[in-house]
């Protein structure tokens, strides 16, 4: 495929981000957007030079020339719009996390598998350098067997009191604990299995953001790997960097640390000693990786690494933590498939 047609479903903040993305890329073509706000389609439209703008999916999606749709409408409205766009024949790539429901996932997926389409969910931290490392130096015989280890994406209150207007909508384990919940299953090549999460609420509660401070979570793995996972959105308002992202892993006889933001390093430590594999940077993904790498699957005919499946998985263990969080007690990620 010379060119990809594509349609943009939800043009806010992140919609914007995926046109401004694709706009630079040589094989993709912007035909159309769809935002339920018309005003702001058009506008977006407009700013793009796009031709076509709607405020309903049925109308985008009858657009001639479209291959692939993406999807950047709220977390808990991805549905109508990913199952729409492949009953019609699309492939799609859809903001994460793919659902807040287990249902939801399950109706995406169906409708993957019933379209032969691609369905790629944009996990787009697995492009950072220093987690694709990570995941190299977990495979490899040295390392053995992962034995515990921690993970933390967490962001400065400025995030949920500034930038987020509906941050009172959704909380930092939906914004945030997807991404490291993706990143553990990428790096261990393992399911979650397990969960048992805290959390509380006050400090944003009190500033007019009723949405959870933080989540602490234990994660085992069904190859045995137990990780806690900590997101916040309390972090202080003069932070460095409004996002902090690091992970230490532990094998049986080495282990493996990244500290992607703000310090952009990843270590190994060895039998032999302390190795920095890429001179002391884990070069943090350029912005819009994934975004291209979509394009490039659908241009080749080459299925995306992130599918359906693993926006299910995703959403099934984000659920199983907000159960074992309101039942107080562990829960399997069996009880909510």
């Amino acid at each position: 495929m010379n060119e990809v047609g594509l349609g943009q479903v939800g043009v806010g903040t992140w919609g914007q981000v995926m046109l401004n993305s694709w706009s630079k890329h040589p094989k993709a073509r912007i035909l159309a957007v769809c935002d339920a706000d018309g005003d702001r389609a058009r506008k977006i439209a407009q700013e793009f030079g796009i031709d076509a703008y709607y405020d309903n999916v049925e109308e985008l999606l009858r657009h001639p020339g479209i291959d692939a749709v993406g999807v950047a409408t709220p977390d808990y409205a991805h549905r109508e719009g990913v199952v729409r766009a492949l009953e019609a024949g699309k492939h799609v790539l859809v903001q994460k996390p793919m659902a807040t429901t287990v249902d939801d996932a399950k109706a995406m997926v169906e409708a993957e598998q019933a379209s032969g389409r691609y369905l790629m969910v944009d996990f787009q931290h697995r492009w950072g350098i220093g987690f694709a490392e990570a995941r190299k130096a977990v495979e490899s015989d040295s390392f053995g067997q992962v034995v515990h280890g921690h993970i933390r994406m967490s962001n400065s209150q400025r995030v949920p009191l500034q930038m987020l207007s509906w941050a009172s909508q959704s909380s930092v384990l939906w914004f945030l604990g997807t991404h490291t919940l993706d990143l553990l299953r990428f790096v261990l090549g393992s399911e979650v299995k397990r969960v048992f999460g805290v959390s509380r609420r006050g400090v944003l509660a009190s500033r007019g953001v009723d949405t959870p401070d933080f989540f602490q979570v234990t994660l085992e793995f069904e190859n045995g790997a137990c990780i806690q996972m900590e997101n916040s959105w309390v972090l202080p308002e003069g932070e460095v960097a409004v996002i902090e992202l690091n992970m230490e892993l532990y094998g049986a006889n080495e282990c493996v640390r990244v500290h992607q933001a703000p310090n952009n390093v990843i270590q190994k430590t060895t039998k032999g000693g302390l190795e920095v594999p890429l001179g002391a940077r884990s070069a943090v993904m350029a912005r819009g990786t994934s975004l291209h790498y979509f394009i490039d699957c659908v241009a080749s005919g080459t299925r995306p690494s992130i599918t359906g499946h693993d926006g299910l998985m995703n959403t099934a263990a984000l659920v199983a933590i907000e159960k074992s969080i309101a039942e107080g007690r562990p829960v399997d990620v069996a009880e909510v498939l």
